[in-house]
């Protein structure tokens, strides 16, 4: 008997499968699924390769002066800085600044060639009076409104005081930034 069955069944798939039964025989099946996306805030770095390096923020530039000079100097990198930061309102993008190339006990220097002796001190800043110290591998958070999602700028002032007596040439420092979210 459940071989007669088992080919009434198949019979009966057969049947449906061919269309031959009756619309009224046919079951209707609906089920339901959800879609969903999360979009979350964050930010975005133009031109941000697969290793992760946006290459040149720009250049702290604090012009030039005579090797007898005492002068303080001051330069910013917001002017011109060659990358592009786009940030969701209210994320904080944290930013840290390295020692440089050349620090020594916390300080970051510029430097003449390799002679460890031929260094100016220098100091970065949040803002242009150099009242808010970046100090070095020191967090500084970056609030974003929405009047600068579309350009973020880092705050990044320097600030050096020349010692005199220098030896002639260019005094250099290669800084890292990294940028969190």
């Amino acid at each position: 008997m459940p071989d007669v069955m088992v080919r009434q069944v198949l019979f009966l798939i057969g049947l449906l499968m061919a269309g031959l039964v009756p619309a009224g025989a046919q079951a209707a099946t609906t089920a339901e699924f959800e879609v969903s996306a999360t979009v979350s805030s964050g930010c975005l770095v133009d031109g941000l390769g697969a290793s992760g390096n946006a290459g040149r923020i720009g250049t702290l530039d604090f012009g030039e002066d005579s090797t007898f000079s005492t002068s303080t100097h001051t330069a910013t990198t917001t002017a011109n800085q060659a990358i592009r930061l786009r940030c969701t309102p209210g994320v904080t993008l944290r930013m840290t600044i390295d020692g440089g190339a050349h620090s020594g006990a916390g300080t970051r220097n510029l430097q003449r060639g390799a002679t460890l002796t031929a260094r100016i001190p220098y100091t970065l800043c949040r803002d242009a009076a150099c009242t808010q110290l970046i100090g070095v591998n020191a967090q500084q958070n970056i609030v974003i409104t929405t009047s600068n999602t579309e350009d973020v700028r880092l705050p990044i002032y320097g600030r050096l005081t020349l010692p005199g007596g220098l030896p002639p040439g260019t005094y250099t420092d290669t800084l890292t930034v990294t940028l969190t979210w």
